[in-house]
């Protein structure tokens, strides 16, 4: 059977428009909640912010991700545990265009994906641990197990149904709703002050005449954690 879990709302388009703007690395700066370094995106540049819908699979069992979809609002993200299937892909070209009609935001996932050249064309935003020239195969018997909207294992971070989705070029990072919303405006501050920094390397300063002018807000952030 497939266990599936109501879809609670978290986080607020507003914060998730702000994020938008941001980068995860500078979130990264005070959480250690990314994900290991082999979820990757399959293309670039990308940009991808979302609430999580988690599900958690099978090896050959892959009905909870259909499942998932249905539940899915959109821009929501589907964060897949493939249960360390490292051979056969569930995320390609045709599946794609189902979670794009769903208006999925993107799919992150610890499994493989394939059709990576049609899924690039679509700008639709995949992460995964590479890719991989054999699927997912629907016949045999149990293909109804597994699970929607219970805490999941991605890239070495546990993910909670309703978590934020933070990714970009560099990796993805999980954020909690409280957290996203306590460490907003210091992301903001942080990456005005980078740009306050870039523009004044550009006209001559050195990094340490900008670190006299103007703090670090890491600074003052550090002394709060």
């Amino acid at each position: 059977m497939i266990i599936i879990n109501p879809r609670r709302q978290t986080i607020s388009t507003e914060l998730i428009e702000a994020y938008t703007l941001l980068s995860p690395a500078t979130l990264g700066h005070i959480l250690d909640t990314g994900m290991e370094s082999y979820i990757q995106p399959l293309w670039k540049p990308i940009k991808l912010v979302g609430q999580a819908i988690t599900v958690q699979t099978y090896p050959q069992m892959t009905s909870a991700i259909a499942a998932a979809k249905d539940i899915c609002k959109p821009g929501d993200v589907l964060v897949i545990n493939r249960a360390h299937d490292n051979r056969h892909a569930y995320v390609g070209e045709i599946s794609t265009l189902r979670f794009m009609e769903a208006r999925i935001g993107g799919i992150i996932t610890d499994g493989p994906a394939c059709d990576q050249q049609a899924i690039t064309r679509m700008k639709f935003p995949v992460f995964s641990n590479g890719t991989v020239a054999m699927t997912g195969k629907a016949s045999g018997h149990g293909k109804d197990w597994g699970a929607v909207n219970v805490p999941v294992t991605v890239g070495g971070v546990i993910v909670h149904p309703g978590d934020m989705i933070f990714g970009d070029d560099d990796g993805v990072l999980v954020v909690s709703p409280d957290k996203a919303i306590e460490f907003l405006a210091f992301v903001q501050e942080k990456e005005s002050w980078e740009s306050w920094v870039r523009t004044k390397i550009e006209e001559g300063w050195t990094i340490s005449q900008c670190y006299a002018e103007r703090p670090d807000p890491m600074v003052k952030m550090a002394s709060k954690l």
